[in-house]
């Protein structure tokens, strides 16, 4: 017999949760698996053709050279200057040739400066110099390496590994969870092709949306999936992830509030919440947050990060941006599924048609078969995915212009697809485990070979360009350091293998 929330009937036929696995071998697990597939990703597309990518990297070598702000650049006060390496200056303008312009493949793009000509100084200008300096001063550090092509796939992968680590504790938090396969489908449907792609890249929009969707799964683990034996080590996490999301991004300090409030407020039980708070164990880490903010909102608010230099758009008031960013949800949406390049390069119809199928499955379930709370939670982090962007984007407008995009939005996004993964393991949970099982294999399925294929879209654009041939793949004009084949052969094995990692949580 199959019941959902509110039956306290128990069948005999439910076998109980097995015990969570062991935590090292589920963290470097999931590490080795992520670090694969991002790092197949980064050697797959050419330098700086990310979005944003080139000022990330001029950003980036600045802040390992000592020079955190960069001097006011002429005209535009929310950008600065910086002197730097002629080989990451050039990159401002190296992706003109094909950024915008998915039929023209990357071999268009002029030879890096080499030899004395890479080292000369030269000045260069970013619109994301106020960023909090943490990230790139990580990132920034293969620029002391003899310069060449090959130090901007290390940045990528540096980049990669960062990510990596944080999301990988994401996996520990899922693993400390009985009765986890919906969780874990939550997951699943949460790492679409674009947070990869992201990770992938130098931009600290990757690094953001890693640790906003760990703290989502720690955070719901600890109210929803209570273990007061885990309560130390549940918080140490806690406390780490949110530092390293508070210094990731200007917005990321309002992005943890919301978080926090969604899931203490709304999503779990203020009863585990008061526990959580009162009890000693969880001050110390407590405090480490409250350490870590204070250096993050000091940079925000001295550096004007998001100030932008000034009010230069009078005439993005703020109900007519709020209504325009409102209006363009749905696309976001769908840049958030996969839109990789300068966002010039997108999946077939279909494929966004069957990821937002998958991704939708979940959340549609926790719709209509969650208790009363758990279809409010889902009705309230829905609403503030979509609403708070557009607020902060109609107040920010007037300053630094109509820039919002997806991935400014995707801390929020995931947190759907996890909040929805929760809220399903309570509804189903005298669900045989059979059934759950067959349900997880089959998201993990999908979602896995649907990231291999938004691979070989994003390796077509770039050898041959979104026009050639799909045998291009092999052998456009273009190639990346590493072959197509050698490429696509390991994505395989290693996106299997991710959907192999979480069938395994499950199960054990």
């Amino acid at each position: 017999m199959t019941t959902i929330a509110g039956n306290t009937t128990r069948p005999a036929s439910v076998t109980p949760a097995r015990p969570a696995p062991a935590r090292p071998r589920v963290y470097w697990t999931a590490f080795a698996v992520l670090m694969t597939l991002t790092s197949l990703w980064s050697l797959a597309t050419p330098v700086v053709s990310g979005p944003d990518e080139n000022v990330h990297v001029i950003k980036a070598a600045a802040v390992v050279r000592g020079d955190l702000y960069g001097r006011s650049a002429p005209g535009n006060p929310g950008a600065g200057e910086v002197d730097i390496p002629a080989i990451y200056a050039v990159t401002a303008s190296y992706p003109v040739c094909f950024a915008f312009r998915g039929g023209v493949a990357a071999d268009c793009a002029p030879e890096l400066p080499r030899g004395e000509a890479a080292e000369q100084t030269m000045t260069a200008s970013t619109w994301v110099i106020r960023n909090n300096p943490a990230y790139y001063a990580v990132v920034g550090l293969p620029t002391f390496l003899p310069p060449g092509e090959y130090v901007f796939y290390l940045m990528r992968l540096v980049s990669a590994g960062l990510c990596s680590l944080v999301l990988a504790w994401g996996f520990v938090a899922l693993a400390d969870v009985t009765r986890r396969t919906f969780v874990a489908a939550g997951v699943a449907t949460a790492l679409m092709p674009m947070v990869v792609y992201l990770n992938s890249i130098v931009n600290s929009s990757g690094l953001e949306i890693s640790a906003a969707l760990t703290l989502w799964i720690t955070l719901l683990a600890l109210v929803r999936a209570p273990d007061p034996a885990r309560l130390t080590s549940r918080m140490a996490g806690i406390a780490v992830v949110t530092v390293v999301l508070l210094n990731s991004r200007g917005l990321s300090p309002l992005y943890i509030a919301a978080i926090v409030v969604m899931v203490a407020v709304v999503v779990g039980p203020w009863a585990t919440v008061r526990r959580t708070m009162l009890d000693r164990r969880s001050w110390p880490w407590l405090g480490l947050v409250v350490a870590g903010t204070v250096p993050a909102l000091w940079w925000t608010l001295s550096a004007g990060t998001l100030e932008g230099g000034g009010g230069g758009h009078p005439e993005l008031g703020f109900r007519t941006t709020a209504n325009r960013t409102f209006f363009e949800t749905g696309d976001f949406l769908l840049v958030a599924i996969g839109r990789f390049g300068w966002l010039d390069t997108s999946l077939p119809t279909l494929g966004y048609v069957a990821f937002a199928a998958v991704g939708g499955f979940l959340v549609l379930l926790a719709f209509l078969l969650g208790d009363r709370r758990g279809r409010v939670a889902m009705v309230s982090v829905l609403a503030v995915a979509v609403l708070l962007p557009v607020i902060v984007h109609a107040w920010q407008a007037s300053n630094v212009g109509y820039i919002w995009t997806a991935r400014y939005s995707m801390p929020l996004y995931v947190g759907v697809a996890a909040t929805a993964g929760f809220v399903c393991r309570d509804a189903f949970i005298e669900l045989p485990r059979r059934l759950a099982e067959r349900t997880l294999n089959l998201v993990a399925s999908l979602m896995a070979t649907g990231l291999t294929l938004a691979l070989v879209v994003t390796l077509r654009r770039y050898t041959i360009g979104d026009q050639g041939s799909w045998w291009g793949v092999f052998d456009g004009p273009w190639a990346p350091p590493v072959p197509s084949a050698v490429l696509l052969g390991i994505h395989v094995v290693a996106s299997a293998a991710g959907a192999r990692l979480l069938a395994r949580l499950a199960r054990d």
